[in-house]
């Protein structure tokens, strides 16, 4: 697998670059016992990613990492993998662990099931009430965004430096919808993020993240 480029940072002030930047990165392919996997519903599930394409990942994001970067990774082992051998190329990287609330969105009763089994009627509920759904009765949409808020929060209040996230499609849609609304509005199916998050993407973003405090649709 060729990892996608690196997409370039959106413009910051000298005070925002100064922090550093954060890089999210998106885990290589997964080993889906269930094919195709594209048609399959899998988020906490904790299947593994293809070795190989997490070699030729982590390869490419060492060259491109700045040095002393922090690594943090989902307690998923398709993105600790990925951390384990970006360290072993790059030393330099500092360890900054698993973080949970970098995991992916929990499809509850959901997971492993593929999305025609699943049901249109199914997808169109939580269309309908798509920030407070529990996707099969497991995470709603405003569950995830407010632990990933909570990650960036803490991550920007601590100090200069460049981070690096290795993490999950649904973690990085929240932090595009996190850095680009601009209102209280609560997210709704036709605003969530509708860029593609492929396996291997990796997205910069300036360290200083746009809020400090709680979001207005926060309960």
């Amino acid at each position: 697998m060729t990892p996608n480029p690196v997409s370039p940072a959106p413009p910051a002030d000298p005070a925002s670059d100064a922090l550093g930047r954060l890089w999210l990165v998106r885990h290589a392919r997964v080993l889906c016992p269930v094919e195709p996997v594209r048609a399959t519903c899998y988020g906490r599930l904790d299947w593994p990613a293809d070795p190989q394409a997490t070699q030729e990942l982590a390869r490419t994001l060492a060259g491109q990492l700045p040095i002393g970067a922090r690594l943090r990774s989902s307690t998923r082992q398709r993105t600790r993998l990925l951390a384990h051998e970006l360290q072993a190329l790059r030393p330099d990287l500092q360890p900054g662990g698993a973080d949970a609330r970098l995991d992916e969105l929990d499809f509850g009763a959901w997971e492993g099931r593929r999305w025609d089994d699943i049901g249109e009627a199914a997808v169109a509920a939580w269309v309908r009430n798509f920030a407070d759904a529990r996707v099969g009765g497991g995470e709603s949409v405003r569950q995830l965004l407010q632990r990933v808020q909570a990650a960036l929060i803490e991550q920007a209040a601590d100090g200069p430096g460049e981070v690096v996230w290795l993490c999950h499609a649904g973690v990085i849609r929240a932090c595009l919808w996190l850095y680009g609304s601009t209102s209280s509005a609560t997210p709704q199916a036709d605003t969530w993020p509708r860029t593609t998050v492929s396996c291997a993407y990796c997205k910069e973003f300036p360290r200083t993240y746009p809020r400090t405090g709680e979001l207005g649709w926060r309960s």
